[in-house]
């Protein structure tokens, strides 16, 4: 009975911390409602008077759309690789530490839970697989840091050409990613690249492969439903009549931001050292939002 009434304390307790955890907004977690205003008005009659408060919510649709566009880039794939495949029989395992400079004094990162930072910083595992026929297939996993916000991602490669004579290696790659672990937003972002990089030896003991390429990225974004003024719990009511103004009993402080879809240019060059089965990469991004990646691993 002592060890039943033992671990029913342990979940309990387990229970509360992981109800404390996802309370919890951290400093880089995003605040959508910081996008809208909610203006309450003692409007009503003495027949329908309002309870707390009337009106209705106004938003910030250009905010929105700038803040997607940014976060699409931050939380979008990584090349991480040179144009050049793993083999049919290859196999990879990386980490990718990943730095992308904001302007934080731009209006749509009052998103943020703390304004702070003009370094978001983030980190991906990425599993890449060799297939026949020059064919690459990657899984990745990637968290940004003081945040709650994850992405699960996908890439497919295919080396148009690769270690022939004295010509680049050629790859084209598409890849997928979405968030997972925002209350606001919804985020998905898929993207077409185009690569080219050639391997040199030094010493016999290591390779360095140079790489430089092109990415369309395609960012689509929309919000949960929100509510603009939580103090008050009642659900939204409409007046017909009078839908607004003076003598309106409307309450209606929940509002979405609908489906919004931007094509954003990337270009991405980088260099990848080789050494036995040690691969370190570092890349660099060229777009909105700049970004500087270091990747360590192994491969064999």
């Amino acid at each position: 009975m002592s060890l039943r009434k033992h671990a029913i304390g342990l979940t309990a307790a387990a229970a509360v911390l992981l109800t404390a955890s996802s309370a919890m907004a951290l400093g880089n977690d995003l605040v959508l409602t910081r996008f809208a205003d909610f203006d309450p008005q003692e409007y009503g009659t003495d027949n329908a008077p309002c309870i707390n408060a009337c009106g209705t919510v106004s938003t910030n649709r250009q905010n929105f759309e700038n803040l997607v566009e940014d976060m699409g880039q931050i939380m979008g794939p990584k090349i991480g690789a040179p144009a050049e495949t793993l083999g049919e029989a290859g196999f990879a395992l990386s980490f990718l530490t990943t730095f992308s400079f904001i302007d934080s004094n731009e209006a749509h990162w009052d998103a943020l839970e703390n304004r702070d930072p003009s370094t978001m910083f983030s980190g991906a595992l990425q599993v890449r697989k060799g297939l026949p026929f020059s064919f690459e297939v990657a899984g990745n996993f990637g968290y940004l840091f003081n945040s709650e916000m994850f992405t699960l991602g996908a890439d497919l490669k295919w080396a148009l050409n690769e270690g022939f004579y004295y010509f680049p290696d050629l790859a084209v790659r598409g890849s997928a990613n979405t968030l997972v672990g925002s209350t606001d937003l919804n985020l998905l972002t898929a993207g077409g690249d185009m690569s080219a990089s050639k391997s040199f030896g030094i010493s016999g003991v290591m390779n360095i492969t140079p790489y430089v390429g092109y990415q369309m990225l395609f960012v689509i974004g929309s919000s949960r439903l929100l509510n603009s003024y939580p103090q008050d719990p009642r659900p939204p009511q409409f007046d017909t009549d009078q839908p607004t103004g003076p003598g309106s009993t409307t309450f209606n402080p929940e509002f979405v931001f609908e489906q919004y879809d931007t094509q954003v240019n990337r270009f991405f060059f980088g260099a990848s050292l080789n050494v036995w089965i040690i691969d370190l990469t570092l890349e660099g991004v060229i777009a909105d939002v700049s970004q500087f990646t270091v990747a360590a691993g192994t491969e064999f």
